[in-house]
């Protein structure tokens, strides 16, 4: 028993040096530690500023990205609007084409309406032999006189008498004509005068 009590008191038995050397080495790590402490603490505050502008930052970007967020649907809206204008603008073109295409054939009928009443007034106003073959297309339209139509009377007749021959009435309203027992033509050479002008006297007897 003694011998193993003098062995525990030769195991922890430390001299002032080698205490007071351990002590100055826990103060110096102390030191360090501590000033680590202080590194650590500034990191980690100046790491919380970061976080909190990191927040701030964060919750700008959020409203932002939920004012372009917005823009996007209303963009998308104008976008919907005008894939719908250019369908109602490629239609109206279309129908543009189709009414082009349609008042071009209206203006070809109507030329050849126009060219066939010219060239039917041309004909009627020719002054030909019935006989006479050319027609539309021939050259020998060109060398043709053209005359008044023929067929439109500018100038009205004039009413003449067929029993006396004067003009200004007929025969039936004739004055002489109604007069013919009163009066009576007599022909004689001209330059002749007549002696008895009102002719011989009959009587009329009747018949035996």
């Amino acid at each position: 028993m003694a011998i193993e009590e003098e062995e525990e008191e030769d195991g922890v038995n430390f001299s002032f040096d080698e205490l007071q050397d351990a002590y100055e080495n826990l103060f110096h790590e102390y030191k360090n530690v501590c000033l680590k402490n202080k590194s650590l603490k500034k990191n980690a505050m100046s790491i919380s500023k970061e976080i909190e502008n990191l927040k701030s930052e964060n919750s700008k970007y959020i409203s932002e990205i939920e004012s372009l967020k917005n823009k996007n649907s209303f963009y998308l809206n104008e976008i919907d609007i005008l894939n719908v204008s250019s369908k109602l603008s490629i239609d109206l073109k279309e129908e543009n084409e189709k009414l082009k295409l349609e008042i071009d054939a209206l203006k070809k009928t109507f030329s050849k309406f126009s060219n066939s009443s010219d060239k039917l007034d041309n004909l009627l106003g020719l002054q030909r032999c019935v006989f006479d073959k050319a027609g539309l297309g021939y050259e020998e339209m060109n060398n043709v006189k053209h005359f008044n139509n023929f067929f439109i009377k500018k100038v009205e007749p004039k009413i003449s008498c067929n029993y006396c021959g004067r003009l200004g009435h007929i025969s039936t309203s004739c004055f002489l004509r109604k007069n013919i027992g009163k009066t009576k033509k007599v022909w004689v050479p001209k330059g002749t005068t007549l002696t008895n002008p009102q002719g011989p006297k009959f009587i009329w007897v009747p018949k035996i």
